[in-house]
């Protein structure tokens, strides 16, 4: 009887600290992964600006079927999504806008400007504008998906 408790005392001990690892590591690898939107395929790839990796930018995909959206990490790597619960892009042609003018809810916006007009905070915009406003970034996202880099140029 001495032996059962021990037995499963060791377990409640196992799980106590297996069940939070697990947990956490669930919430940064990923496990709850956004579903593909019907019809879309994944869009993921790298950003860069004068061969450095582009961090923190809004990239706009649109489509026939709609507008996707992503932002790139510190490392200018992204993946596409449609809304807030489901990923990818529609196939077909696409104009892609690229900017840095977006201010994100968790940005630090205690050195970012206020715009006089709107109140509103800004960013200033380190991409030219033949790569967001005036975009010539045209693809073809094809079926199979696959990684999209833009190797962007300030000049």
């Amino acid at each position: 009887m001495n032996q059962k408790r021990i037995s499963s005392h060791r377990w409640i001990l196992i799980l106590g600290f297996s069940l939070p690892a697990i947990v956490i590591f669930c919430l940064t690898t990923g496990c709850r992964q956004q579903k593909l939107r019907d019809g879309f395929v994944d869009v993921r790839g790298t950003v860069t600006l004068d061969g450095d990796p582009l961090p923190n930018a809004q990239v706009v995909f649109e489509t026939e079927t709609g507008k996707s959206f992503a932002r790139t990490d510190r490392y200018g790597k992204y993946t596409a999504q449609y809304n807030k619960t489901k990923r990818g892009a529609g196939t077909g042609r696409a104009v892609v806008r690229i900017s840095t003018k977006e201010v994100f809810p968790d940005d630090d916006v205690t050195d970012l400007e206020i715009d006089p007009k709107s109140g509103e905070h800004i960013k200033p915009e380190l991409v030219p504008d033949k790569y967001n406003q005036k975009s010539e970034l045209l693809i073809e996202i094809t079926d199979g998906g696959a990684p999209y880099d833009f190797e962007l140029e300030s000049t």
